[in-house]
């Protein structure tokens, strides 16, 4: 019995490659986004914090220098949240191209499975043509 072929084999790997590809720049577009997220979250707590050490000066230049410290604090949040959002549809971007290449990827594997599946009956439907063959002409 021959060995199972498929002709499109070659364009089914370099699809898997395209896919694994993808994946990997959809990982870098996430962690991307965690790391712009986690800065957020840092300037939330230093923010919170310099309330808290704000609330019990009493000098005039302690004061003035938290809320130089605040300015410097939502200058930095309002960056963060522009590449947070640019972020966010880099990483769409990379969710939809992610999508596609599952989808060429998963439509060449089932055609090689239908393929796969034809050639097994065939190859089933010959095999017992051959043994009806051999045991026919047992009887004769």
């Amino acid at each position: 019995m021959k060995r199972f072929n498929f002709s499109l084999q070659k364009v089914l790997d370099f699809r898997e490659f395209e896919k694994k590809q993808a994946e990997a720049e959809l990982g870098k577009a996430v962690a991307e986004e965690t790391k712009i997220q986690s800065t957020l979250d840092m300037i939330a707590e230093a923010h919170a914090s310099n309330v808290r050490t704000a609330d019990s000066m009493k000098d005039l230049s302690g004061m003035l220098a938290a809320q130089n410290y605040f300015r410097l604090l939502n200058q930095q949040k309002e960056e963060a949240m522009m590449s947070l959002a640019q972020a966010k549809v880099l990483t769409e971007e990379k969710r939809d191209a992610m999508r596609e290449a599952m989808k060429n990827c998963k439509a060449l594997e089932n055609l090689r499975d239908k393929r796969k599946d034809a050639w097994k009956k065939e190859n089933y439907k010959a095999e017992e043509n051959e043994i009806d063959d051999i045991v026919t002409s047992k009887w004769n």
